[in-house]
């Protein structure tokens, strides 16, 4: 698992590593049943808060990517293909709205919002 956090960032930290975490499970680099590293460890490698680190698995676990196995440790929750695709079309769906939003801002069409996102793939 691989994780970083960009202190310059105007997200907050917490909110970073949700995004990362949730990302790499809905994609399949994390898959259900693997173990995620203690927050002790995160936090430090890091150079995080163990608190900002608690905060990012709690709601990781309370969205339905992790579970946490007392004693044991969290791991990557089962998803449901269905579930996952809900998931992905959620979050593709709120970047696509800031994206349209900050087109429409800038004066950007349609046309040329959708040439720009072709020219990206």
């Amino acid at each position: 698992m691989k994780l970083s956090v960009n202190p310059n960032d105007k997200t907050p930290i917490y909110r970073q590593l949700y995004e990362q975490i949730a990302s790499q499970v809905l994609s399949g680099t994390l898959q259900p049943g693997e173990a995620l590293p203690p927050i002790r460890t995160v936090s430090k490698e890091l150079g995080v808060s163990m608190i900002t680190v608690r905060s990012a698995w709690d709601e990781l676990i309370r969205d339905g990517y992790l579970l946490s196995r007392t004693g044991s440790g969290c791991f990557v929750a089962p998803i449901s293909e269905a579930n996952r695709q809900g998931k992905v079309s959620e979050k593709l769906s709120a970047a696509i709205d800031e994206t349209v939003a900050a087109a429409k801002a800038l004066g950007v069409g349609a046309d040329e919002l959708c040439e720009l996102l072709r020219s990206r793939f």
